[in-house]
């Protein structure tokens, strides 16, 4: 006799995200940044003002309960909380530090949904910055990283 091992939540990520690319089709795909957010998004930061990281992609990811944002993919990461019940979709993470000088200052990041976009600002004491956020795909990574 063999047994198989099922692990349940892969099928279950596997089946929400073929549910989810059903209703992307079905619907035209208009607006997925407002019906479905989920997951991973990925941009260039666009310098406005001052010193910023726009040498790699930035990432956001959003979770369930969790908005986390990755200025030019680096080692700093903002947090937020992301409630799926509200509506018009507003994003915002933020990162509290405290400098060399002994004051406290915020890295804030603020996005908005427009399309199949993010659209979000950026910013810190050295940098303001604009960025436009798109799926994995956009980039040619559906592959690469995990939903």
């Amino acid at each position: 006799m063999v047994k198989i091992k099922l692990n349940y939540s892969k099928i279950k990520a596997t089946l929400m995200g073929s549910a989810l690319l059903t209703l992307v089709a079905c619907g035209g795909g208009n607006n997925l940044a407002e019906r479905h957010p989920e997951g991973v998004w990925l941009g260039s930061l666009v310098t406005d003002q001052g010193s910023c990281p726009t040498e790699h992609l930035s990432a956001l990811r959003i979770q369930k309960k969790v908005i986390l944002f990755s200025p030019g993919n680096g080692a700093i990461i903002l947090r937020g909380n992301y409630n799926s019940k509200l509506h018009p979709r507003h994003f915002t993470a933020r990162l509290d530090k405290v400098g060399m000088d002994h004051k406290p200052y915020v890295l804030l990041f603020d996005g908005k949904p427009k399309e199949n976009t993010i659209i979000g600002t950026y910013g810190n004491p050295d940098c303001r910055a604009h960025i436009t956020l798109y799926p994995p795909r956009h980039y040619g990574l559906s592959e690469a990283i995990a939903p």
